[in-house]
This record gives structure tokens, C-alpha cells and sequence, in this order.
């Protein structure tokens, strides 16, 4: 089964899990869906479980994240 490559450009938030707030969460970036990724992967392995990125598509965790800078690196140019 082959994954859905989403557009690049699409918009996208990187959101933390925090319980200082009511609703959870706080957004933590914006940005296209790509450098979302980017800055999603960047983070240590081991603080990557509390951030995922929202986008009119779904939400992407940090192994999808993974997948997508990989399909993306596949497209052609």
C-alpha cells in the first residue's frame, strides 16, 4: 500500500501537547506543510512524541512526517 504524497506547499501547524493550557495544546509554528516536517524532524527523537502537524489533510505525526520529506524527495523534478 502506497502512502498519499500531500502537496509541499500546503499550510500547516506544528502543535505541542501541554497541559498548561485548557485546550491541550498550543500551536508552536506555522507554515507550509514542508518546512513543518522539516522542523518537526529536527526535534530530539526522544521529544518528538509530544508534536504533530494539523493541515486541512489530517494530522501527521513524526513517522508520517518522515514519509512525506521521503515522497517528496521521490517527486519529479
Amino acid at each position: 500500500m502506497s502512502m498519499q504524497v500531500l502537496p509541499m506547499d500546503l499550510p500547516a501547524e506544528l502543535h505541542r501537547r501541554s497541559s498548561d493550557v485548557p485546550e491541550g495544546d498550543v500551536i508552536v509554528a506555522t507554515g507550509p506543510l514542508v518546512i513543518m516536517a522539516h522542523g518537526l524532524l529536527a526535534l530530539a527523537p526522544e521529544e518528538r512524541a509530544a508534536f504533530w502537524i494539523h493541515s486541512e489533510a489530517g494530522d501527521l505525526d513524526a513517522a508520517e512526517a518522515e514519509e512525506q520529506l521521503a515522497g517528496w524527495s521521490q517527486l519529479p523534478h
